[in-house]
């Protein structure tokens, strides 16, 4: 049989020698102020808590996106001071992915503000690695890179017709000879590119280079352009990557038109093969 809530209790109070009290009410007006009393503030923590977990799980993923980026920041870091031919220096371990390298072990759970406090404590030494050593270090890097001659010296279709080091001599039938550079091929009148800026050290007649240019790019590098038919330049002129210095000609020692094209480093003639790329 189905129960049914009464609409209304009475309830008497009574007591010797006076009236008794008397009031009545409804069940639902008690119950359900009753059942707010009780679940509000179970609902409060609830939220209270969720909230809190939330804000840990936010912080928390905040936290390891920082030190993500901070560890890619790092590697560049490394891999500059390499450029810059400065020696290594570990910050922090590299992150490792738990997907592709095994881990294991136990461990002590880290806090997200202590995550952060770390991510945080390694910017001020990258940014004092970065502005003390790594830009002064490869600011002189990229200067003597760039004083490297690279590429051929001739923007035409051409063929290298005489390596560097022993020949024969050209001249001398049987003999042989040290050649000190590459001999490119190209027509007659064909404009010479300088393979790096620097300053023009020769611009003259020779006996055995004809026509030629003598450029000084500084860091120990040192380019000859031979056999001219013209010079563009003169001594003690500043010279542009690719700038012309002369045009190809068969000037001086030369059995016909050609640029003789020599490299020195340091003050040693060296194969310019390895200054071509």
């Amino acid at each position: 049989m189905k129960r049914r809530i009464p609409k209304r209790y009475i309830v008497l109070i009574s007591c010797t020698d006076k009236a008794p009290i008397t009031f009545s009410f409804h069940p639902l007006a008690v119950i359900v102020p009753l059942a707010i009393a009780i679940v509000t503030p179970i609902a409060w923590v609830g939220m209270t808590l969720y909230s809190h977990s939330q804000r840990n799980l936010m912080l928390t993923e905040e936290a390891a996106d920082v030190l993500q980026q901070l560890n890619a920041l790092d590697a560049e870091v490394k891999n500059l001071r390499e450029r810059a031919g400065l020696p290594r220096t570990e910050f922090a371990p590299t992150e490792a992915d738990p997907k592709s390298s095994p881990q294991g072990g136990t461990g002590t759970p880290v806090e997200a503000e202590e995550l952060l406090e770390t991510a945080n404590s390694r910017l001020p030494a990258l940014s004092a690695d970065l502005k003390q050593e790594i830009e002064p270090a490869l600011e002189n890097t990229l200067l003597r890179e760039a004083a490297r001659p690279t590429g051929i010296p001739l923007k035409v279709t051409t063929e290298i017709s005489s390596p560097f080091g022993l020949r024969r001599n050209p001249f001398g039938r049987r003999s042989f000879e040290f050649h000190q550079g590459l001999d490119f091929t190209g027509a007659y009148g064909s404009p010479v590119h300088v393979t790096a800026p620097g300053t023009v050290e020769k611009a003259e007649w020779s006996g055995g280079y004809g026509y030629h240019v003598v450029v000084n790019h500084g860091y120990g590098y040192r380019t000859l352009y031979a056999h001219l038919s013209k010079l563009e330049v003169s001594q003690g002129a500043q010279v542009n990557n690719d700038q012309i210095v002369g045009y190809l000609g068969s000037t001086g020692r030369s059995s016909g038109p050609h640029l003789h094209y020599s490299v020195y480093r340091n003050g040693t003639v060296v194969d310019p093969q390895g200054y071509l790329d």
